[in-house]
């Protein structure tokens, strides 16, 4: 099954110049580098260094909204790597029951990070993945 991942860090690759988020397993430690857009390393890098922007991004828009709706973030998950692309599902909770939908992994750890909920990714992605950034699509 999946493992609990801490987001370690968003950094530029020296090889390509791109973005970077840096995952490492809370179980075994592997590591896991998604190489991503800058806007979404932006994303990412806000709430991972505690800062609060003076006016709401993006995910912040959709986590206030969700709790308008009652509908909470209950964990992400990165469930995929198939051609050089990572997958990843929402996981919400609400007096509808739950809800699972299709995201970017980059956008589903920039909500994980904001409303403090696990991050996991399957065992899968750890084994097909590296710490070797894949290109960004």
């Amino acid at each position: 099954g999946p493992q609990e991942a801490e987001v370690v860090a968003v950094v530029i690759d020296q090889r390509t110049q791109n973005p970077v988020v840096l995952l490492r397993g809370k179980r075994d430690h592997r590591q896991l580098a998604m190489s991503i857009g800058a806007a979404e390393a932006t994303g990412i890098a806000v709430p991972l260094q505690g800062v609060t922007p003076p006016r709401p991004l993006t995910h912040d828009l959709f986590l206030k909204l969700f709790g308008q709706l009652k509908v909470t973030l209950t964990r992400v998950v990165i469930t995929d790597l198939r051609e050089d692309i990572y997958y990843a599902t929402v996981h919400l909770s609400g007096s509808g029951g739950d809800l699972t939908l299709d995201s970017r992994p980059s956008d589903a750890i920039a909500l994980a990070l904001r409303a403090k909920v696990p991050v996991l990714v399957e065992e899968r992605v750890f084994d097909k993945g590296s710490a070797e950034p894949r290109p960004y699509i």
